[in-house]
């Protein structure tokens, strides 16, 4: 049994590609993201997604992603959202011209419209988020983050903290990958099996692997916080930035267009119906 979750989950991980994309200001980049997704929430039909879709290629050749990369990083997504389009499918409440219908079991082309929707709105909506973490670096991330919520900090709200916290929660999605990669080798060197037994049986082994990833995760947040404490931690009071953002005219230029896909999106996919 082949056993790479490390290689098959890439959400969180950062690509230093030196790409145009790498290169943007990380405010203009969350703010393109959160633009056209957006957009992709409100759209509702394949006209507004189509838009999205564009967008979406666009931005493969610009950040120079390999797409194989990208294909499997969506692989366990897309696998999750087939489940979800065979509940939309059999489940759809009061399908206009039914095929076949059975208590509240039935199939129709307006349950098969409305599954593809949901999973390609999920798809570009992982797509967008997965290639923000892709091109821009964690530490680059938490600073435009903390800027765009600066005005918050006079109202008290500890925005250095939760920015730091948003960063190191992102920064153990790969270390817990690892961390489950490992314990499951080690329990398959010992000639268990997780692709045999029923769902129960599966499920029982799954649990016994979560329990110890779960120790060790507490286990490394107890010895992150005693670091911090050690050095003095005190949030962002009285710190500087390494790092000055600025915004030149590739960046104006690469919002411009985020906000064309994003309005795109929305006028094509609610006014199309």
């Amino acid at each position: 049994m082949a056993i790479e979750f490390s290689r098959n989950i890439t959400f969180g991980q950062y690509l230093d590609l030196r790409s145009p994309v790498h290169r943007l200001d990380p405010r203009v980049k969350i703010v393109s993201v959160a633009a056209i997704m957006l957009g992709l929430l409100v759209a509702r039909n394949f006209y507004g997604l189509g838009v999205s879709l564009a967008g979406a290629a666009l931005v493969q050749v610009a950040a120079r992603i390999p797409l194989g990369y990208t294909l499997r990083g969506m692989r366990l997504l897309f696998n999750t959202m087939l489940i979800v389009f065979t509940f939309q499918l059999l489940f759809f409440p009061n399908p206009s011209d039914p095929w076949w219908q059975w208590g509240i079991i039935s199939l129709s082309w307006d349950g098969v419209y409305q599954g593809l929707l949901i999973l390609a709105r999920v798809l570009l909506l992982y797509y967008f988020t997965s290639t923000l973490m892709f091109t821009t670096g964690l530490m680059d991330l938490a600073d435009g983050i903390e800027i765009m919520l600066d005005p918050l900090k006079r109202l008290r709200v500890p925005v250095n903290e939760l920015v730091m916290t948003f960063v190191i929660s992102l920064k153990f999605v790969p270390l817990l990958v690892s961390e489950l990669e490992r314990l499951v080798k080690a329990r398959a060197a010992r000639g268990e099996r997780f692709d045999q037994g029923g769902f129960i049986e599966r499920g029982r082994r799954v649990g016994q692997v979560l329990i110890p990833l779960f120790v060790n995760a507490l286990g490394r947040a107890e010895v992150l916080t005693t670091a911090m404490n050690a050095r003095c931690y005190r949030g962002g009071q009285g710190r500087t930035k390494r790092r000055v953002l600025t915004m030149g005219g590739g960046d104006w230029l690469a919002l411009l267009v985020a906000l064309l896909i994003a309005a795109g999106t929305i006028l094509l996919g609610r006014v199309l119906l």
